[in-house]
């Protein structure tokens, strides 16, 4: 087990690409977090995990982590049930698809809240605990799309490029305090919902045609560049994007 009782915060780890994340982390050995708005997925979740081991490896809280009460809340929780933080996943994000002329101020602006303001909280929320301890592991979710952008997601791509800016920043700036900050740019995860919204059959042959690995991209093929972002195995790694997407976007 590669985190054995290290203490890790997902968030947006209710469903989908977050829950396989906290599944995985918890076979590691981790003690895991789990933060989402859909609080009774969280629940379910924790109570799946407590059930299946000796001691409490899952906690669940119900937050909106564009909120900084609640992300407040989210790290206080985490503090008081396990006692420190070593991890966090910035995982929740929106990805809506809209023609750039078609988008409203307040899309714009809602977009731009769940992506990146998220991180910025989360993060800054969590940095503390960890310059305590004198470490501490940050990842943050991007994209591939920061490579190459696509039409009808500027926002999003746009939030997500943010985010290459903010790991690269606060690595430099918390790393004297043992804290890394590194991110993974996904590639398009079939099956993840809304991540293809209203794409047809061929568009999905296309995606994987360019990539270098021909075939589509699943849960599972992020969850090893996580493990290794968490661990000891990336002490000497900061401020960096490892992207993962079967090579689409290699140059």
């Amino acid at each position: 087990m590669r985190l054995l009782d290290q203490v890790v915060i997902v968030t947006g780890g209710g469903s989908g690409i977050g829950r396989a994340y906290a599944e995985r982390l918890v076979l590691e050995g981790a003690k895991v977090v789990v933060a989402d708005r859909d609080g009774p997925a969280v629940e379910e979740f924790a109570r799946v995990v407590n059930e299946s081991t000796e001691d409490e490896r899952a906690m669940a809280v119900t937050a909106d982590v564009t909120d900084e009460s609640e992300v407040q809340n989210l790290v206080s929780c985490a503090r008081e049930r396990f006692g420190r933080i070593d991890g966090l996943v910035n995982n929740v994000g929106l990805y809506p698809h809209t023609a750039f002329e078609d988008v409203s101020p307040d899309e714009w602006d809602r977009i731009m809240r769940v992506n990146i303001r998220s991180t910025f909280l989360c993060s800054q929320a969590a940095v503390p605990a960890m310059r305590e301890a004198g470490r501490g592991k940050i990842v943050n979710i991007a994209t591939n799309l920061i490579w190459i952008g696509l039409p009808g997601m500027v926002p999003y791509v746009t939030a997500k490029a943010a985010i290459l800016g903010f790991t690269r920043s606060l690595a430099k700036e918390i790393g004297p305090h043992g804290i890394t900050v590194n991110a993974i740019a996904p590639g398009a995860v079939i099956g993840e919902p809304d991540a293809l919204e209203g794409q047809s059959a061929d568009t999905l042959h296309r995606i994987v045609g360019f990539q270098a690995i021909r075939r589509p991209q699943s849960q599972r093929d992020l969850l090893g560049t996580l493990v290794f972002l968490l661990s000891e195995d990336s002490d000497f790694m900061t401020g960096q994007v490892l992207t993962v997407d079967g090579g689409l976007t290699v140059h």
